[in-house]
């Protein structure tokens, strides 16, 4: 997980993406970083992307991203 989030980090996917479709000021992840969790859950878990939040916990993204698992979820409204 940490490489995944060092090589998303010096691509600035999450710069690049929130640069393009900027969120709401209510949300709780801008779209840059729910992505990001989404490639590396896609790089680390490749399964379709189902329980999101679960695999987040599993993977210490918290930690890693500092995203909360359960903002992971298909209700972020992001």
């Amino acid at each position: 997980m940490p490489v995944a989030a060092e090589f998303l980090r010096r691509l600035d996917v999450a710069g690049i993406v929130d640069e393009i479709c900027p969120g709401g000021a209510s949300a709780h992840l801008t779209h840059g970083q729910v992505i990001e969790a989404l490639v590396a859950n896609r790089l680390t878990s490749p399964a379709p992307l189902v329980r999101v939040a679960d695999w987040a916990r599993t993977w210490a993204v918290e930690e890693v991203f500092g995203i909360e698992a359960s903002l992971l979820n298909d209700d972020t409204g992001t």
